[in-house]
């Protein structure tokens, strides 16, 4: 999923440049809250996630393009221009409340998620306009969620969230 997140900023990336854009799109990652019992797993996620995954990638905090907002750890968290150097963004659950970036155009989630307003809270991260416009490539008009859920379930009368259910 990390891998799939990565093509599609790169894909959105070229897109934006071939359009003369100066938009980097963001990648937030969603890892487990260290609230469950699995407190060591989440440590371990998290550094196979930007350890493994990502600074194989050339993506380290060192470098700028990866940052960090956690409870006890942020790491390069002015993010919020559409030109900002940081490609992929860790988080718990803190950036669902009140936060707005509008470059940030995917998210990798490796939880699971039991509330229905948090869920709401957290998709809608990637459904903003960078430059608060619509463009005439589709691609850069839809937000993109790549999940290890075993199943999302949309209500039958739901047709606004059908619409982006592929």
């Amino acid at each position: 999923m990390i891998n799939a997140s990565l093509y599609r900023r790169e894909k959105l990336a070229i897109k934006y440049q071939e359009i003369g854009n100066n938009v980097n799109p963001l990648v937030l990652v969603q890892i487990a809250n260290s609230d469950s019992n699995n407190n060591a797993f989440d440590i371990s996620i998290k550094q196979r996630v930007d350890e493994e995954l990502l600074l194989n990638k050339g993506i380290a905090y060192e470098n700028g393009k990866l940052a960090v907002w956690l409870s006890d750890d942020k790491q390069n968290e002015n993010i919020v221009a559409n030109n900002n150097e940081v490609q992929v963004l860790i988080f718990k659950q803190a950036i669902a409340l009140g936060w707005n970036c509008p470059r940030a155009q995917i998210l990798c989630m490796l939880r699971e998620i039991g509330s229905t307003t948090f869920k709401i809270q957290t998709v809608g991260r990637v459904l903003r306009m960078p430059e608060l416009k619509h463009y005439e490539e589709d691609e850069l008009n839809s937000a993109y969620v790549y999940a290890n859920l075993e199943s999302i379930i949309v209500d039958d009368n739901d047709t606004d969230a059908k619409a982006f259910i592929y």
